[in-house]
């Protein structure tokens, strides 16, 4: 067989490692399954049966023929001309790039993601050029990343130099805002945030960083700010939706959108919308796995709880808890309990979760409800718990430091009021943060994924990030 230019393909021989990366000898691997022209189309029928060897098999075929045309047709060019004159060669590295994220996808769903690292480390010969380099080194952050490795995606993520909102990667871009989101100063995240806006042309990253833009300016304190930001992006959104229907999983990312401008202008109408556009994605079964379902059930419970709706934010939560065992849902169910005057059944369900598994974030939540419930039960000994429990965190965020003062000064007049025996005062900010923002009010643009349930060959953590699509449903196709 020769290649479109005639010259012979530059096959590996029968005993040389296979360009797949699957440490096997080519004849043993993929020699006998190299789709020719027809790359991309032999995964689809297995796919579709959820035969996800068979979609391997393929996948890996694919990534393998195309190496050889790379070896065939661009390689030549390359002992010639520099690279920046070759423009098949970004080419070659964007096509192999996404056949990476594919076969990502398939030892995802195989429940093979352990061992891409020696996977990816032999595919760096496939091309000799940097920028494949720093795609592999890209890859092997984001598996460590979805292997829940937080040190070693850092560790893989540092070697790719320090990334600025000059990057031009957006695939890095975005990775490195999700890994070290929480250290990143305000004023270069929003920097970063306004990068991946600019190089993105998927209308769900467009929303989900404008929301988590939003979230940052009104943590901030730039209320005005945070308004403009979704203002300006949910009339875009909208635009867009009259065009074309969002997907589930862009619907799900407008309504964390509405809810960031329902907390920024204390609008119950972008509550109410959001939920009424919530429910009808929880019925979408087919498409979330448990812990999608899960989530989206933990966003109803959100913005049904900041619109005081408290008897159906409690089912929302309880729901959610039930697919996915998110401990926050247990800690916001118990805060509606207690505002539907329920404190028994509140302390119940807050005392059922283990407060040590918690993040900092989570226990901040805990802590406050629990001392909410406890006033409410005049109940001095789980209230000095509650108090010891919120002053030994620390928030990271300026915000929610000042509120944790707050928050402990209100304590001390309710400690003060149930030993004197008189009423506790009723203006509490313990019970206004039942209905506000918590600790874990972020948008932080997680791309790990939110639970798609795809039926294509690219796990839904994958097909969740690729922002230079052209529109937002590919995965689904």
């Amino acid at each position: 067989m020769k290649s479109a230019t005639s010259r012979p393909l530059a096959y590996p021989r029968r005993n040389d490692a296979c360009l797949c990366g699957s440490g096997k000898q080519f004849r043993q691997c993929c020699r006998d399954h190299l789709p020719g022209f027809a790359m991309g189309e032999a995964w689809r029928e297995p796919a579709r049966k959820k035969q996800w060897p068979k979609v391997l098999r393929a996948i890996r075929a694919d990534l393998t023929q195309y190496t050889i045309y790379h070896r065939t047709n661009t390689v030549p060019l390359m002992r010639r001309l520099p690279p920046e004159g070759i423009a098949i060669l970004s080419i070659d590295i964007e096509a192999l790039h996404e056949s990476v994220e594919q076969l990502t996808g398939i030892y995802g769903r195989l429940s093979r993601l352990a061992e891409l690292p020696q996977v990816f480390e032999r595919l760096r010969a496939n091309i000799d050029d940097p920028r494949w380099q720093r795609k592999l080194t890209y890859h092997q952050a984001m598996v460590a990343h979805l292997l829940d490795d937080a040190a070693g995606a850092r560790r893989e993520l540092a070697k790719l130099g320090l990334i600025t909102a000059q990057e031009a990667d957006l695939d890095v871009l975005q990775l490195h805002i999700d890994i070290n989101g929480d250290t990143i100063p305000l004023v270069e995240k929003l920097r970063l945030y306004d990068r991946v806006l600019e190089l993105t042309t998927s209308r769900r990253d467009r929303i989900q960083y404008a929301a988590a833009k939003g979230v940052e300016l009104t943590l901030a304190g730039d209320t005005a700010g945070a308004i403009a930001v979704c203002d300006e992006s949910l009339n875009a959104a909208r635009e867009s939706e009259e065009e074309r229907p969002f997907g589930p999983d862009t619907q799900l990312w407008f309504c964390k959108l509405l809810e960031v401008a329902g907390i920024a202008k204390h609008h119950r109408a972008y509550f109410d919308d959001a939920s009424e556009r919530l429910r009808a994605l929880v019925e979408l079964t087919d498409h979330w796995t448990p812990a999608g379902l899960g989530h989206v059930n933990r966003c109803l419970g959100d913005v049904l709880r900041l619109a005081g709706q408290w008897e159906d934010g409690a089912a929302a939560y309880s729901a959610g808890y039930d697919l996915d065992g998110d401990p926050a849902c247990r800690i916001f169910e118990a805060s509606c309990r207690l505002m539907q005057r329920r404190a028994i059944d509140a302390l119940e369900i807050i005392e059922s979760v283990d407060f040590e598994t918690l993040e900092v974030p989570e226990r901040a939540d805990y802590a406050i409800a629990y001392a909410a419930i406890a006033i409410a039960l005049r109940d001095r000994a789980r209230l000095d718990d509650a108090a010891a429990k919120l002053k030994a965190i620390s928030p990271v965020r300026q915000y929610f430091a000042h509120e944790n003062v707050r928050y402990q000064l209100a304590i001390e007049r309710a400690r003060a009021a149930i030993s004197a025996g008189t009423p506790v005062p009723k203006s509490s900010r313990l019970l206004d943060w039942i209905s506000s923002m918590s600790r874990w009010f972020m948008v932080q643009p997680n791309i790990a994924g939110i639970g798609l349930n795809l039926n294509n060959m690219v796990d839904d953590a994958i097909a969740a990030r690729r922002g230079k699509r052209p529109t937002d449903e590919e995965g689904s196709e």
